[in-house]
């Protein structure tokens, strides 16, 4: 199973041009089956009122659950979304300990032909100490979970942060070396993960380029138990 995880800056690029379509385009190419996406806006007066998880769903006709943190404009959202190939049955959007810009994780419980699993997309704060009160809520929510894990998204950290999680959950791209994600032309900092279950296998790890959006995006060959 190929996962993605992807802050999309809004699907606006460094040049502050519309990149909906690169983004789009990088989905359908890379083909992934589900996909967490960071910093994605519906119906913002700023991205010309597009409805961008519909639409980036579309790209590879997958199911989209939203989970919108913060308002925009008279109607709009900017939040997290989960993109799937498989059938969602259950999403949930939590808040996380926020004392600055509001912060969530968005919650999609799939069935994939080999069972059940939980995914989660997050975007965590910028200040540290917000962070570590929102990685041990990430926590406790992966510890209520029965089904695998994958855990995804803009953590905005080293791995110096992430213990509580990595108590419970393997992170795919230490398998691999430490492949950096941020800024997209020249990266000097690994902040966007792919956490797993143990159960699960993760079977290769890189990251494609794009210029569509300030971070690059990371994709991980996953296998799931019997």
């Amino acid at each position: 199973m190929r996962v993605m995880t992807y802050n999309v800056h809004s699907c606006i690029d460094m040049q502050k041009k519309n990149s909906l379509w690169r983004v789009a385009g990088l989905i359908k190419q890379e083909r992934p089956a589900v996909v967490g996406l960071n910093e994605v806006e519906c119906f913002s007066p700023r991205t010309r009122f597009a409805n961008q998880p519909k639409r980036l769903a579309a790209a590879r006709d997958m199911l989209y659950s939203y989970g919108p943190t913060l308002k925009l404009g008279p109607i709009g959202f900017f939040g997290n979304a989960i993109l799937s190939r498989y059938p969602i049955l259950e999403t949930k959007n939590f808040s996380l300990p926020s004392r600055r810009e509001t912060r969530c994780c968005l919650r999609a419980r799939l069935r994939t032909p080999r069972g059940y699993i939980t995914v989660f997309s997050t975007h965590l704060g910028l200040n540290r100490e917000e962070r570590f009160k929102q990685i041990d809520e990430l926590a406790r929510l992966v510890k209520t979970e029965k089904n695998p894990v994958i855990l995804m998204g803009d953590f905005n950290c080293g791995t110096d942060q992430l213990a509580p999680l990595y108590d419970l959950l393997k992170d795919a791209g230490a398998m691999f070396g430490s492949r950096l994600t941020y800024p997209y032309d020249k990266p000097v900092d690994r902040i966007d993960y792919i956490l797993v279950s143990r159960e699960i296998t993760c079977k290769e790890l890189y990251i494609p380029y794009s210029d569509a959006s300030d971070h690059l995006p990371v994709i991980a060959e996953l296998e799931l138990p019997d």
